[in-house]
């Protein structure tokens, strides 16, 4: 390429000698019929001072190398041309760095467009190929951009708290500065800003988790404890002796002892999923083939409470999905432990895997009440097409729920019956850990019930590629 730069500079070099060869002897032409016609001198000087003329300017150029001409333009061409390499070498180096980094990093031009977002960027805002978009209209967040402004102008730089609001929260510092490119060569010089941006989300939910979970266990355990402790001071007391007594008061003290013990598995478990509900899973599961393994793990809980499973593969297309696989299970087990309590004694219980929309509770009279995400709602939030969706469905046949506790069903502790569920060893938090586990997966959760006529707990996510 350069060879081929210095041809044609010395070409274009050239042809510029030859045209003013040619200027040089018509303007001297010229000046020479002047003078003859004026009667300034004879016509046979003047053409020889002529002739003198057109040949020493014929020496100088026929011995002055092309090279010689071309060489000045040549060394601005090419410094030129380094300066240029050396920015492009410079913003390849700074966007392999900002590909790599986990944490999301945008680089602005001085009108506030995106010139370059990172993977971990496009994943913050959830959208692809942000490049040449106003970086205001990427990022919602106000006091972000107001830095940029703020920065462009001072030269300083800062750092700015905010939050992003959606399916799930996340808590972000941003540390907002000035770059110049190109400072070596005015010509390409320009000012840009970087704008790198730290997820706290995990630190915000610990310390959120930390006080929740000082909370719901104090609350929570502190029935059970006290009648522990009352059943123990029995013990001690007039019951020292009363083998019967010591029998019943010990059988209620380990059911006492179990029921904190799956609250607080179950507070673990759900402090665990809060905690990740910002990052998106990377594995590929079929739901289809977890609800079949959740039913076979269930199969002792089924076959000790009579309850009679009807599995249902409602589709013969691929039933995979973006997700963690023990959430998934969790979630599918959840709904069936609440099918077998209160779906009627026996439980008749149907579980559903498919694409698309799932059915309805009733089809042939009035539907049931629904809560929640529905099929369309969690397509459009996706950016999908409703047939793209998986989705397990579980359905009893028992009482149903009323239309005024329906919308309060996935709050913590939250208990319909609170005497059932303390029976049942029920915790209040089943259905808060499925709607958590479907907001991490970023998917809709849809109860729909009707008395006397059973209830459907449907959870929806994107099908994987």
């Amino acid at each position: 390429m350069q060879e081929d730069l210095a041809t044609l500079i010395r070409n274009t070099a050239a042809r510029v000698r030859a045209r003013d060869f040619m200027w040089a002897v018509g303007i001297s032409a010229g000046v020479g019929a002047a003078v003859i016609l004026a009667d300034l001198a004879e016509w046979g000087p003047v053409l020889l001072a002529w002739g003198a003329f057109l040949a020493a300017l014929a020496v100088r150029y026929r011995f002055s190398s092309g090279r010689v001409w071309a060489a000045p333009v040549q060394r601005v061409v090419e410094t030129e041309l380094n300066a240029q390499e050396a920015e492009l070498v410079n913003l390849r180096m700074v966007r392999d760095v900002a590909e790599a980094l986990p944490e999301p990093l945008f680089i602005l031009d001085a009108e506030g467009i995106v010139e370059h977002a990172n993977p971990a960027a496009e994943e913050l805002v959830g959208a692809k190929d942000i490049s040449g978009r106003h970086f205001a209209a990427v990022l919602r967040a106000p006091a972000v951009y107001e830095a940029v402004e703020r920065t462009l102008e001072s030269k300083a730089a800062e750092r700015v708290e905010f939050s992003t609001k959606g399916s799930v929260d996340r808590w972000c510092r941003a540390y907002v500065t000035a770059i110049e490119t190109g400072a070596d060569w005015p010509s390409h010089r320009s000012q840009r800003s970087l704008v790198f941006i730290r997820d706290l989300t995990s630190e915000h939910r610990l310390e959120q988790m930390r006080a929740d979970f000082i909370a719901s266990a104090s609350h929570e355990l502190r029935t059970p404890l006290a009648s522990l402790l009352g059943f123990i001071e029995t013990l001690r007391g007039h019951a020292r002796n009363d083998p019967e007594a010591q029998k019943k008061f010990l059988s209620i003290m380990q059911a006492q002892a179990e029921r904190m013990q799956r609250l607080v598995s179950d507070l673990m478990s759900l402090s665990h999923i809060e905690l990740n509900e910002h990052v998106p899973p990377k594995d590929i599961v079929d739901v289809r083939a977890v609800a079949a393994d959740v039913i076979e793990s269930l199969g002792p809980l089924f076959e000790q409470a009579g309850s009679i499973v009807d599995f249902i593969a409602g589709t013969e297309e691929p039933t995979t999905v973006r997700g963690a696989r023990d959430e998934i299970f969790q979630a599918v087990q959840n709904l069936l432990h609440n099918a077998v309590k209160y779906g009627g004694e026996p439980a008749m219980i149907k579980l559903r895997v498919g694409r698309g929309a799932a059915p309805a509770l009733t089809e042939d009279d009035e539907p049931g009440v629904r809560a929640g995400d529905a099929p369309e709602q969690v397509a459009a939030r996706l950016g999908v097409e409703v047939g793209d969706l998986v989705y397990f469905q579980v359905r009893d046949f028992g009482p149903g729920v009323d239309r005024a506790a329906l919308p309060r069903l996935t709050e913590r502790f939250y208990r319909v019956n609170v005497e059932r569920s303390r029976k049942s060893g029920g915790t209040g938090l089943g259905l808060a850990i499925v709607k958590h586990i479907l907001n991490r997966h970023k998917g809709g959760f849809q109860i729909e019930s009707k008395l006397a006529r059973g209830s459907a707990f449907t959870c929806y996510f994107q099908s994987a590629p």
